[in-house]
């Protein structure tokens, strides 16, 4: 999993684990008009190479990846200095709107979270799929100071 131009100190399978927990929301960057960051906490989940966000439509995001599709993703397990470990994922994205992939989507999701397959999509719900090109990663506990 994301393979291409990788600068880790964690291996593949160290980042994979560490999503798949889903124990934080992952800060997703785009674009603005005015090419400022615009960057927001939102919910994940991984399906094969990609990391799949869920959204309604028409909002800022949308927006921004539809105008400039270069995104970032950061997840860090907020322990501060003691213990920081975080992934940097920068990366495609496109939107999903197609009602077969978004209950291909969602049924994944509902899947991974032990839930009943979905019955309908939520209206004005659409899917941001990321293919990373670059992944960025650490680990470092602070050095005990004496």
């Amino acid at each position: 999993m994301w393979e291409s131009e990788t600068m880790a100190t964690l291996t593949k399978q160290e980042i994979e684990d560490i999503l798949s927990k889903k124990e934080r929301w992952i800060a997703l960057s785009t674009l603005d008009p005015q090419g400022f960051p615009h960057t927001i906490p939102i919910g994940y989940f991984l399906v094969d190479d990609k990391i799949v966000l869920g959204c309604r439509d028409g909002t800022q995001k949308v927006k921004n990846i539809e105008r400039d599709s270069r995104v970032s993703l950061m997840w860090e397990n907020g322990r501060g200095k003691d213990r920081l470990t975080a992934i940097i994922f920068q990366g495609h994205a496109r939107i999903v709107r197609d009602d077969k992939e978004r209950m291909e989507l969602k049924t994944e999701a509902c899947r991974q979270r032990g839930e009943e397959p979905p019955e309908n999509l939520s209206e004005g719900s659409v899917y941001i799929e990321v293919t990373p090109v670059k992944t960025i990663s650490w680990d470092r506990p602070l050095k005990s100071r004496r």
